[in-house]
């Protein structure tokens, strides 16, 4: 989530935003008839400690992209700081967050649209995951629309979901059966040591307190059970490249924490699991997603590849990318 206030919040002069359940709908900004989903400017914003240390200790991480982020001086977990709570960050998640126009800013240019793409990244991580554990009984943390829990039922997951969005849990139930729960996981009530294998796909960097879900996962797993979380690496060399314009930087309420292996791990070891298996992963992912991506770096290249995506329509052409940009950790509950 990018915000907009002085130090954090970049301004965009003349444009209206989308204040979800905030203004009525004459403040909205229509971006090609799809609404891109923001924040009040005047939402309150309060410093939050470090949540891998408690430290209060702080500094500013790469100022020049705008995005508010620190870093915590005692053990280098990335986070953005001050921040709206909690019940204003998951505002965001409405429709429009599966469907807008500005998906290199905030959410998706049209999540359900993909869902092909996502149903193969989902067996691929599957595949991987079916190394370390036999399907059982399966909790998707940010189970959004529900393709990865569709998927993992196939295969012979008794599988379960949650999301923040109710408009996800609610297209997940109406269109796939699944049972799937509207909120977070620190507030709804599971039954623990009765989970297999608990996943969190791009989830991690969202949620306000994330050292608590990875904590609730592990009260949630039987021993020996499997966490499995992806999130944009903070500490990788496309990172590291690119700086402020890397593409892993996401709005200021959407993306609010940004970990490196080391953090994550240390995140995890300290909650009772044992890493198992560290990797970065792709997605597949249209040609135009792609190229729309490689602009932000080489737009001259860009540019040139989308001369033959016209001459020959590749543009919904599908196709395996890593980045090595995104870190995928699976760990065993001890």
């Amino acid at each position: 989530m990018r915000g907009r206030m002085p130090e954090h919040r970049r301004t965009n002069p003349g444009r209206h935003v989308y204040f979800l359940g905030v203004v009525p709908l004459a403040k909205q900004t229509i971006h090609n008839d799809t609404l891109s989903p923001r924040l009040s400017d005047d939402v309150v914003r309060r410093h939050v400690p470090c949540n891998l240390c408690g430290s209060d200790a702080r500094e500013p991480f790469c100022p020049e992209n705008g995005l508010g982020l620190v870093q915590c001086q005692q053990c280098g977990l990335v986070y953005v700081s001050p921040r709206p709570d909690a019940k204003e960050l998951y505002a965001l998640y409405g429709e429009t967050y599966f469907h807008n126009n500005e998906s290199g800013v905030v959410g998706y240019s049209n999540y359900i649209k993909d869902e092909g793409n996502i149903r193969k990244t989902s067996n691929r991580r599957l595949t991987l995951l079916e190394r370390f554990i036999q399907p059982g009984r399966l909790l998707d943390v940010g189970c959004a629309v529900g393709f990865f829990i569709d998927e993992a039922h196939k295969r012979g997951w008794q599988v379960e979901g949650l999301d923040v969005s109710s408009f996800a849990v609610e297209y997940a139930r109406d269109h796939f059966g699944v049972d799937a729960q509207n909120g977070s996981l620190t507030e709804l009530d599971y039954e623990p040591g009765a989970y297999d294998m608990v996943t969190m796909w791009d989830v991690i960097e969202h949620v306000p307190d994330p050292k608590a879900y990875i904590e609730r996962a592990a009260q949630l797993l039987r021993p020996g059970g499997i966490v499995a979380l992806a999130t944009p690496d903070v500490d990788s060399l496309p990172a590291r490249l690119t700086g402020k314009r890397w593409v892993g930087y996401k709005l200021s309420e959407e993306h609010i924490y940004y970990f490196s292996i080391k953090t994550l791990s240390q995140m995890l070891e300290a909650a009772g699991f044992e890493v198992v298996d560290v990797r970065h992963v792709g997605k597949y992912v249209t040609l135009r997603l792609f190229l729309d991506r490689l602009g932000m770096y080489a737009p001259w290249l860009a540019k040139l590849l989308e001369l033959g995506e016209r001459a020959f329509k590749l543009s919904e052409w599908a196709l395996y990318i890593n980045p090595f940009d995104i870190v995928a950790i699976t760990a065993r509950k001890k």
